[in-house]
């Protein structure tokens, strides 16, 4: 009974890695092939998160050592030889490179994990520098991770955890270090007094000009033939106005922050990263700035909508029900 148990579960493990491996190979062609751009995902880790159903860590480590596989041919071999298990190869892609690939892969593939990441930190730049251990409680690390899509969406390129940490402790010194705030309020007032000195020198310039400049009559002036032709065609001089800053957080509170896209099997995009606010009813076609008439998407899916240039309602579902046509 042991025996053939254990033999199960040799079975079982060899089996394990051979689709791993496998998976890491289809997961390097699907990236070629932007094949999950077609299928309406508008990333390679949203795609294996959401369509393979896989965790986020998992997601993650497959991508990363994809990725380096791709790059490197030695990584690529152990992997589909079978010589390194994918988690064991995620440990080491942060400094794998072409020389030291041979030996690294050996080394992770013939030590623990606890030797693999002392190694790893021995050979990254922090590996000679000694920090005090911080354990990150789940809900310091899901505020964190709320930050750096909020900052991957200012500065529209991916952090790290670590550079939003970075972004987050120096913004906060920013508002509260006295040195800092010193620093900012004299820079204000600097502007204010600039600002206020503009200011008097355009009235009194405006003021001098009004003096020495003869009245024209309103009747033949630009202004009023501009009233005239806006009383004629009032539609002609319809412009995008900005959406009010208390319309925008309605938005954004109703919204979650989060890409409103539902693709066909009824799953919402999880992007909460370079979110626009889209108008369902485009401005040029009468479209207003209010609520119920905007949506937030992910640039991957406003691009989509653009593009398509009609109404999508056969192709793609939203997260409220749509009562007027979506369109460019």
């Amino acid at each position: 009974m042991i025996n053939s148990l254990h033999e199960h579960a040799l079975k079982l493990s060899r089996q394990h890695r051979r689709t791993e491996s496998e998976l890491v190979g289809v997961l390097i062609e699907i990236e070629r092939l932007k094949l999950h751009r077609t299928l309406g995902f508008s990333s390679l880790f949203t795609y294996t998160v959401s369509a393979l159903g896989l965790s986020e860590p998992v997601a993650y480590a497959l991508i990363s050592v994809a990725r380096k596989a791709k790059e490197l041919g030695a990584l690529n071999d152990a992997i589909s030889l079978q010589k390194i298990s994918v988690h064991r190869a995620s440990r080491i892609v942060a400094v794998l490179t072409k020389e030291n690939a041979k030996e690294l892969i050996e080394f992770a593939a013939t030590h623990t994990q606890r030797e693999t990441d002392q190694e790893v930190a021995r050979r990254s730049d922090r590996g000679n520098q000694r920090h005090e251990s911080l354990k990150v409680p789940t809900e310091v690390l899901e505020l964190l991770k709320k930050a750096q899509a909020v900052m991957a969406s200012k500065s529209k390129r991916a952090l790290k955890l670590d550079e939003t940490l970075k972004f987050v402790l120096d913004d906060f010194l920013n508002r509260h270090e006295p040195v800092r705030k010193a620093e900012r309020a004299r820079q204000r007032g600097a502007k204010i007094i600039a600002n206020d000195i503009a200011s008097d020198v355009t009235r009194n310039t405006a003021r001098n000009t009004a003096r020495a400049t003869p009245k024209i009559s309103t009747e033949n002036s630009v202004c009023t033939k501009s009233r005239e032709k806006h009383r004629e065609n009032p539609s002609a001089f319809n412009r995008r106005m900005p959406i009010a800053a208390r319309t925008r957080h309605a938005v954004n509170v109703r919204d979650q922050a989060q890409c409103t896209f539902i693709d066909l099997a009824g799953h919402r995009c999880t992007n909460d990263r370079w979110l626009h606010t889209h108008h369902i009813i485009s401005v040029s076609h009468g479209g207003s700035n209010e609520q119920d008439n905007l949506t937030t998407l992910c640039s991957f899916h406003h691009d989509l909508v653009h593009q398509l240039g009609f109404a999508i309602e056969g192709q793609v579902n939203w997260i409220k029900e749509p009562v007027k046509a979506y369109c460019h």
